[in-house]
């Protein structure tokens, strides 16, 4: 078997989805030459349905299938399975095609997969991700918030805090949301319904790939109908039995704004258990957290139990909410578990 060389243009926060550029990977290739009318072309996946792929290249959108064993440039990943996101190659004759290999992740948002000890990898290659949360149905959990949070700042993906169904009231988050502006965390407060404050949402927008991302029923898919009436979205509502949303968006999907950009919207999520962080790197993914390291007496300190510790003194002596440090806390034990 001999490996051919193909250059692919991995889009960047302001490229489409296949531009040319100058990235080599190898395919595996039984004779090293094309099947004649066969291209070789670049592409990014925008939804998987099963065993096919629907993939952006340039300006159409085909639906093809996959070798079994990609070739997956700088190594096999934690998932070795295509997501919505990824930078792929693929060998296509007329409308027909096959996606050979798949080019290196930028950054993936992982969670550990419910009732399983698997990854999960919800979407990859984004610039930001907009965590939508409602101000009261269904009621936004703290806790919850935190562990998207974590996962963004693992990853090295631009989160934003976004409160959507604030024309239903905020006197359930005013106790506490100041906490997280007090911090760095970018806040939005939003009503898809009477439209307020999606101007300063949909500035975000142009030219990047956004993960809508939260939990069934905070409306995400109302928010996106909102940014671009195009996409028609299905809109759920909550459950009588249980207050939670319902599932309206099953599959991630990657679609384009006609202002230039991209979103990816996710299905709503009830739990989310950040993948097999370190201790190291939840301390760093809490900036009021990392802020009072190298104080504590003793630099190995995780903050549990240490004496000394800066940042339990912190956290007693008001400076940092007690339950954020108490999100740290349980991430820290469940890590180390």
């Amino acid at each position: 078997m001999r490996w051919t060389s193909w250059h692919h243009g991995r889009p960047g926060s302001c490229a489409r989805p296949s531009e040319p550029g100058s990235l080599a990977v190898g395919v595996p290739d039984d004779t090293g030459i094309l099947a004649a009318g066969m291209e070789l072309l670049d592409g990014t996946v925008i939804a998987m349905h099963g065993p096919l792929v629907r993939v952006q290249i340039g300006d159409r959108t085909l639906v093809v299938s996959s070798r079994r064993r990609l070739n997956w440039e700088g190594g096999t990943p934690v998932q070795a399975r295509l997501v919505v996101g990824d930078h792929v190659m693929v060998e296509v004759q007329g409308d027909e095609g096959v996606v050979v290999a798949v080019h290196a992740r930028r950054n993936s948002l992982v969670r550990k997969a419910p009732s399983s000890t698997r990854a999960q990898v919800l979407a990859v290659n984004v610039d930001q991700a907009l965590l939508v949360f409602a101000s009261r149905s269904p009621e936004p959990k703290p806790g919850l918030i935190d562990r998207f949070l974590v996962a963004c700042a693992i990853a090295d993906i631009e989160a934003v805090l976004v409160i959507n169904k604030i024309d239903q009231g905020t006197h359930e988050i005013d106790p506490w949301l100041h906490h997280y502006a007090a911090v760095g965390y970018p806040v939005l407060r939003v009503s898809a319904r009477t439209a307020w404050g999606l101007g300063q949402l949909k500035r975000l927008l142009p030219d990047r790939t956004t993960l809508f991302c939260g939990p069934s029923g905070a409306g995400k898919s109302s928010l996106l109908n909102r940014v671009y009436p195009g996409f028609r979205l299905k809109v759920g509502s909550l459950s009588e039995s249980t207050g939670k949303g319902t599932h309206t968006t099953t599959t991630a999907e990657l679609m384009p704004l006609p202002y230039g950009g991209f979103v990816v919207d996710t299905p709503g999520l009830k739990e989310f258990g950040v993948w097999d962080p370190t201790a190291e790197q939840l301390q760093t993914a809490f900036p009021e957290i990392a802020e009072c390291m190298g104080r504590c007496r003793y630099p190995d300190c995780i903050h549990l139990h240490e004496p000394e510790c800066a940042v339990q003194e912190a956290v007693e002596a008001g400076r940092i909410w007690d339950s954020r440090y108490r999100s740290y806390r349980k991430m820290v034990e469940e890590a180390l578990a």
